[in-house]
């Protein structure tokens, strides 16, 4: 017989409803006991341990404890304490997790943690144990656990990279609405390099382009603005911007709209040269 104790109820009760959704095929019985205490009699060890036990309290640790231990972390280990924040690197860590962001780098390389979790308690149970899950947590899910500081690290990073991000879109839309307008409309071109016209549809030069900057303001900005395009057209306060493109995911598109946002309108790029 495997005894499992829990924390609480409500955690027995979550367990034991994972147990029963599997098959048990593999039991001669399941009982919940005292609303925390789950017992577990198999027919055959091997076959309860492989079918039952390990893909159950797999599911359990991944499923029901997982965002928890990732806010645990985030509070006593790197010291986040406004909520807002802590939910904020939580999404972003499980969309690293669910493989939403395979372009971060070193994401990749990370280990499945759902092997780490298998792992553990290939090699703690045994038939005739009596364990309390928050023991076998704290001791034997140590690998697991870095695992998972692992992607939350990540997380960290990736969440102040988008903050910065964030600030300095806005300092750029601030800029917008504090300074007059230069030129009423320009036309941007995207075809594999990005080209400005005025109004009239004629080319401003790169010499033109570097006249029309506001060296102060980009002075402030010397790691984040784009000397080539964003410093000059920031710089120009357009009061409107026909985008043409026809890669319009590209990230330099989506900041301009995200820096000029109404003043944007978007067209294939066919329909400049037409």
């Amino acid at each position: 017989m495997l005894e499992i104790l829990f924390g609480s109820p409500k955690e027995a009760r979550t367990m034991y409803s994972i147990f029963r959704s599997i098959s048990e095929t593999a039991l001669s019985e399941l009982q919940l006991v005292n609303n925390q205490c789950i017992k577990i009699t198999p027919k055959s060890w091997d076959i309860t341990l492989e079918q039952f036990v390990i893909p159950g309290l797999t599911q359990f640790i991944i499923c029901h404890k997982e965002q928890h231990l990732i806010m645990n972390m985030l509070k006593e280990l790197y010291y986040f304490s406004d909520e807002e924040e802590q939910q904020q690197i939580l999404h972003i860590t499980q969309s690293i997790i669910e493989g939403e962001r395979e372009e971060i780098p070193n994401v990749l390389k990370l280990a499945p943690r759902e092997h780490f979790v298998k792992e553990a308690l290939e090699e703690f149970l045994r038939p005739d144990l009596y364990f309390t899950y928050s023991s076998f947590q704290k001791f034997r899910l140590q690998k697991y656990l870095s695992s998972l500081r692992d992607y939350v690290e990540i997380a960290i990073e990736e969440y102040k990279m988008e903050q910065e991000y964030q600030n300095f879109i806005q300092s750029l839309r601030e800029y917008l609405c504090e300074n007059e307008s230069k030129i009423s409309r320009v036309h941007l071109v995207y075809d594999k390099e990005y080209v400005i016209y005025n109004e009239n549809k004629c080319l401003i030069s790169d010499e033109d382009l570097k006249t029309l900057i506001d060296k102060e303001f980009v002075y402030k900005h010397p790691m984040y603005i784009d000397t080539k395009l964003l410093a000059p057209l920031v710089s120009m306060v357009p009061v409107k911007i026909s985008l043409y493109a026809n890669d319009s995911i590209d990230g330099m598109i989506q900041t301009i709209l995200n820096i000029f946002e109404e003043r944007v309108t978007i067209h294939r790029l066919e329909d400049f040269y037409n």
